[in-house]
């Protein structure tokens, strides 16, 4: 059985999103996608 924690992000969307985009993480950023706006640019198109 999967086991799914979630944490409260405490710093900036645009930090978060740049740790969530590392890509010693992400295989160079190919496991990362977007859905209505754009990968890098997430943060300032809410």
């Amino acid at each position: 059985m999967a086991i799914t924690k979630t944490h409260p992000i405490r710093s900036t969307l645009n930090l978060a999103i740049e740790y969530i985009l590392n890509p010693d993480k992400t295989d160079d950023t190919l496991l990362c996608s977007s859905y209505g706006c754009g990968i890098k640019t997430a943060a300032i198109e809410l």
